[in-house]
């Protein structure tokens, strides 16, 4: 059983017509995929964070967590 944290990201603007959810990392834990999804936010439009290819507003980070189903044997 193997669970996967990522941290994804989007365009949140309104009236883009970029829909697309993009992984941007995979994490070790839910914390940390967390707390990296804080930091990119809180980036801004400083130096290090990516643009919406369509409208070039700064995408938003959200993590994500996909649980495994447990197999039973």
């Amino acid at each position: 059983m193997n669970s996967c944290y990522k941290v994804r990201a989007c365009c949140n603007t309104a009236g883009c017509a970029y829909t697309d959810h993009i992984d941007i990392i995979q994490t070790i834990n839910h914390e940390s995929s967390f707390s990296f999804s804080m930091f990119m936010n809180a980036l801004g439009d400083r130096e290090g964070a990516e643009t919406c290819p369509v409208c070039g507003q700064p995408l938003h980070y959200y993590p994500v967590t996909n649980i495994a189903e447990p197999t039973y044997h």
